[in-house]
């Protein structure tokens, strides 16, 4: 059986908006409380238990919008809302678990303002949740300092974009260079692993070609061998095929599909049910949860 590549746990993003005192003083507790589950919870015995417990009420009654009650449960003292206490909460995750196995290809789906990019956020390291866990290849990543969080995306995480997110100035190969500059790859060895994964995506005879040379399919190859460059763990796609008419989405899902093939973990983001069908799983996301 695959081993787990990249895990949530309860995880939530909680954005308050305006002038709700009583919802931040009680997300502050939440806080508080979740950062010290987060050091207890490997430790041999129970306690963590009794913890995990008190943190899952307090985030049921936050999550029901009764922020004073969360509050004095978790503080033993009162709290009243005051006249100018005004604003919304917005839960753009609310309390989503995964679990991707290495070697998968998952498609997520939901309606617009689902939660879909948050999460995609989360899964990326390229935000942090309000709590709860993420674990790549089982190391706790949300306990870890900001300062490191770059240095585990680029050589963990790939990226493609729906925009291609190319540099018009490069050629396609100096585009597919630039996240081994990052890694501090020394440039003869950048060159090289770039020419390989350029010739991975049938493009070793556009490599010297810009962006405004190549055609969209091209250009989102170009994003692929990008992404793929550095040996990631997991390639996260971003509506990779939103730009494309229906033969170039095909070729650029076959591309995927064949470096599925070869054990690249996918994680795509869309809107298209034919892409999703490519995939072995689809994550359906609803009102921050995941529904299927």
């Amino acid at each position: 059986m695959a081993e787990s590549i990249l895990k949530l746990n309860n995880l939530r993003k909680v954005y308050i908006v305006g002038n709700l005192k009583t919802a931040k003083k009680a997300q502050k507790e939440i806080q508080k409380l979740h950062k010290k589950y987060e050091r207890i919870c490997c430790q041999e015995g129970t306690a963590y238990k009794e913890v995990e417990k008190e943190l899952d009420h307090a985030q049921k009654l936050f999550s029901e919008e009764k922020y004073e009650e969360s509050y004095t449960y978790l503080t033993r003292r009162g709290i009243k809302r005051g006249r100018r206490d005004k604003g919304v909460v917005v839960h753009a995750l609310n309390g989503v678990n995964l679990d991707i196995k290495s070697g998968e290809m998952v498609a997520i789906m939901g309606p617009s303002g689902s939660g879909k990019s948050t999460l995609l956020n989360m899964l990326g390291l390229l935000d942090t949740p309000t709590t709860g866990q993420i674990f790549l290849r089982g190391k706790n990543v949300t306990s870890i300092k900001n300062s490191k969080l770059p240095n585990i995306r680029s050589t963990e995480l790939g990226f493609v974009f729906q925009s291609f997110n190319l540099i018009p100035t490069l050629t396609a190969i100096e585009n597919v260079m630039l996240p081994l500059k990052y890694s501090r790859t020394p440039i003869m060895e950048r060159r090289r692993l770039a020419e390989e994964a350029l010739d991975m995506v049938g493009l070793s005879d556009r490599m010297h070609h810009t962006p405004n040379e190549l055609s969209g399919g091209q250009k989102q190859r170009v994003a692929i061998a990008r992404s793929i460059v550095n040996k990631p763990a997991i390639i996260f796609g971003d509506e990779l095929t939103g730009e494309l008419d229906t033969k170039m989405t095909k070729e650029v899902m076959q591309l995927v599909v064949d470096l599925n093939k070869k054990g690249q973990t996918f994680i795509i983001v869309t809107h298209n049910p034919e892409v999703a069908k490519l995939c072995g799983r689809t994550i359906t996301i609803i009102d921050g949860k995941v529904a299927k």
